[in-house]
């Protein structure tokens, strides 16, 4: 990544393995949505770094690579398939973890889904419901259930996004209202643990799968996955609460002073990608 590209696109990131190492090795942490993107990606620097990386997502087979290329570098890695949208699935996999690892040290969680439609258009398709369940419901559900096993100084790192910060934007109101709503739900419950450290990373457009399908986002600068994980890993280094691009703060203060401008000049983009799309 550029210079350029840095500074306009990135969060404080830990760029150093050393410092990495000083911080995971030994631990064991989870990381959700682990089969391929940020998830794996950050599975892997943890895994380099000598923790011992727990990966969840729903495809065993996508986990069970990841897995290989943390042992084939000489890391430790075990492989849990759960879906964060079936309830039970949860509690399932929630009590193989603590079975089996009866203190985590951080959970990273990154597990997410992102669909980019209308929001009566994706009624029928049940966008907000599934959105809710990956996004929100399913996460806060497997913490809760994990929180015993959470050591003293235990880190929750919510892999978040800009979006979940300013306003709400055409076409994403189901993705956006669930990845805001977990964020304020997973700071607001984390008041109430009081042996627990709890950090949001808020990502830019980060070019993975499932940032593909968004066919104007293709030509935007991006980050990449492991430009990513380099600022998930970021919490687990220091002692924040949040970590964000340096411009977030005027967008969220835009947001406060000025909404209605804001909300206009994301409907005029919109519009214009609209009329771009009918007239390749």
């Amino acid at each position: 990544m550029s210079a350029l590209a840095r500074l306009l696109l990135s969060p404080p990131a830990c760029r150093d393995p050393r410092a990495l190492r000083r911080a995971v090795a030994g631990r064991t942490i989870l990381v959700t949505g682990a089969s391929s993107g940020i998830g794996a990606a950050t599975a892997r620097h943890l895994g380099q770094a000598g923790a011992t990386v727990l990966l969840l997502a729903r495809r065993e087979a996508a986990l069970d690579t990841v897995a290989g290329q943390i042992r084939a570098a000489g890391g430790q890695a075990h492989v849990y398939p759960a879906n964060l949208a079936d309830p039970a699935e949860v509690q399932a996999v929630a009590a193989r973890l603590r079975a089996d690892h009866p203190q985590l040290h951080a959970v990273i969680s990154n597990a997410g889904r992102s669909v980019r439609r209308r929001a009566q258009d994706g009624e029928a398709k049940q966008d907000l419901s599934r959105l809710l369940a990956v996004n929100f419901s399913g996460p806060a559900a497997l913490l809760l259930a994990l929180l015993p096993a959470l050591a003293a100084g235990g880190v929750v790192v919510n892999v978040s996004s800009v979006s979940a910060r300013h306003v709400g934007a055409p076409r994403w109101s189901a993705y956006q209202g669930s990845k805001a709503g977990f964020d304020l739900w997973l700071h607001a419950a984390g008041t109430e643990w009081p042996h627990v450290r709890v950090a949001s990373v808020y990502l830019p457009l980060v070019r993975t799968p499932m940032s593909a399908p968004t066919r104007a986002y293709r030509a935007l600068p991006a980050l990449s996955a492991e430009d990513a994980a380099q600022a998930v890993t970021w919490p687990l280094v220091r002692p924040v609460v949040r970590a964000a691009p340096w411009w977030l703060r005027g967008v969220e203060l835009a947001g406060l002073l000025a909404p209605h401008a804001l909300g206009r000049a994301l409907g005029a983009l919109e519009r214009l990608e609209s009329r771009l799309a009918a007239h390749p």
